[in-house]
């Protein structure tokens, strides 16, 4: 067992790794023509000195200018943003699962809907709009796609139908590895196997946050490593707990670190590369709001409707 959970880990770490290594490959062309800091700040202009693939005619900017300079059209209000929302989502879970435990036990029968639920609708309590894309995808001359249609692919981009059958499966599988941790724990919530879940969730739905609603496609590249990460802290921590419920959810795990790969490669398919840092007055800014738990209507607008159209922007968001 031990073995299949280690090749399983192997795996999953060399094909989210290979997202970083897209990275790296940037060709002669790309290089000619920006430098890493243009692409965390497209105000930053470096001299002609210190362009990478070019000969150096002229002294180099002091480091503090640079710095300076690299800082001033990033937006740091929603660079933190996204970390502060996530750790309230994720105190809002833990609270959840905590007065879940005082009240008593959970009833067996509730169990498997309850990490369901918590697997389908996490949003609910989180602090920013996390809609989903349209089920099946966006249309695109007749055919379902999984990204907008200005949004150039891969060619091995799975279908947009695909989509809703693979987070299904993905939401058995927690459902079901979470069942064996339940037990193995004595029946309690909040632990912390099922906290790392409940915080892998939070991680996800600021993820969708930045990738679906503001559509961001350098901080979504950046952000979709702390999913990966975070799945892969679940992952041991319920192999720790419990063998089979780790090696349950380990193909969670895998098509995270597939989904990886395909979010950097978009990334940087799409010219001009946005940059990995949200920009001052870049009109994609979605603010903190109330959770859907404290707002029963809106609430039941997301559990009993789906999304069928295109991702709601910050002004049309429950």
């Amino acid at each position: 067992m031990v073995l299949v959970l280690n090749r399983v880990v192997t795996l999953t770490a060399l094909l989210g790794n290979a997202a970083a290594l897209r990275f790296a490959t940037f060709n002669s062309d790309m290089l000619r023509s920006q430098t890493i800091a243009s692409v965390l700040s497209p105000h930053f202009r470096p001299s002609y000195g210190c362009a990478l693939m070019t000969t150096a005619t002229s002294e180099a900017p002091a480091p503090a200018e640079t710095y300076s300079e690299l800082a001033a059209g990033i937006d740091w209000v929603q660079t933190f943003k996204y970390p502060a929302a996530t750790a309230m989502q994720f105190g809002l879970i833990g609270l959840f699962f905590k007065g879940l435990d005082i009240v008593g036990p959970m009833p067996e029968p509730l169990l498997a809907p309850l990490f369901a639920f918590l697997s389908l609708r996490s949003r609910l309590f989180s602090c920013l709009s996390a809609n989903r894309p349209p089920r099946g995808g966006f249309e695109v001359e007749g055919k379902r796609v999984a990204t907008p249609p200005e949004t150039i692919r891969p060619w091995w981009t799975p279908p947009g139908i695909a989509f809703p059958f693979i987070w299904l499966t993905i939401t058995a599988l927690r459902m079901v590895s979470s069942l064996f941790i339940f037990k193995a724990v004595g029946s309690v919530l909040c632990c912390r196997p099922l906290l790392l879940l409940a915080l892998h969730l939070s991680v996800g739905d600021t993820w969708n946050c930045v990738t679906n609603v503001e559509q961001r496609k350098g901080v979504s590249a950046v952000g979709v490593i702390m999913v990966w990460a975070s799945v892969v802290a679940v992952v041991k921590a319920y192999y720790d707990v419990q063998p089979i419920a780790g090696l349950v959810l380990a193909p969670s795990a895998c098509w995270i670190s597939i989904a990886s790969v395909l979010t950097w490669t978009i990334w940087k398919m799409n010219p001009p590369l946005e940059p990995l840092l949200p920009q001052r007055g870049d009109g994609k800014v979605s603010d903190l709001v109330l959770p859907l738990v404290f707002r029963p209507k809106a609430a039941w607008k997301v559990l009993s409707m789906p999304p069928v159209g295109p991702p709601q922007k910050k002004d049309e968001a429950v």
